[in-house]
């Protein structure tokens, strides 16, 4: 996952009725994130982050900067699921926050934070490495990479990208890519 650029976001679209199910192909995401608690839990405020699809990881869908109290918020085309990537600066270390988000209807809003961004290196890098399809990390996928990430957060170096992925590979292997829940 690239680096986030802080682009203004261009596009306004009214939402559509019915949480999504209308005819509208655009939805809202959007949510709070938070670092790692080893990291001091605070908010990743004023953060440049990307919205992108697992198939299209460098064609984003979306670019801007969180708030000051670690906001994000974005509207995206209508799909199964999409990854929203933080990147953030506590005592002068880059750590990324970032987290799989439903978007297949609209007004998703998620708390990210250290689980999440396992689980998210897990479900991208699977979509990325062709082991599943891009269409795939749904809702039940998602929950079932982030419920394996849980047990590694205290034991991540969430400053290390390689502790990270180390990480997400034991939750790849755990659920089959997300497929079922962690034994």
């Amino acid at each position: 996952m690239g680096a986030a650029l802080a682009l203004a976001l261009g596009l306004i679209v009214g939402g559509c009725g019915n949480d999504g199910a209308g005819s509208s192909n655009k939805v809202t995401v959007g949510g709070d994130a938070r670092f790692p608690v080893a990291n001091g839990g605070g908010p990743v405020s004023d953060a440049p982050f990307v919205i992108i699809d697992p198939d299209r990881p460098n064609d984003p869908l979306s670019s801007d900067v969180s708030t000051n109290v670690g906001h994000f918020f974005g509207i995206i085309r209508k799909t199964v699921s999409v990854a929203v990537i933080l990147t953030g600066t506590v005592q002068g270390q880059s750590i990324r926050v970032s987290g799989l988000l439903d978007a297949s209807s609209n007004n998703t809003d998620k708390q990210l934070d250290g689980q999440t961004d396992i689980a998210c290196e897990a479900g991208v890098q699977s979509v990325i490495d062709g082991d599943i399809q891009g269409n795939e990390p749904d809702r039940r996928r998602i929950a079932n990479l982030e419920d394996a990430a849980a047990r590694f957060v205290a034991d991540t170096d969430f400053t290390d990208p390689a502790s990270v992925t180390a990480a997400a590979a034991q939750v790849r292997a755990l659920t089959n890519d997300g497929a079922h829940p962690a034994p």
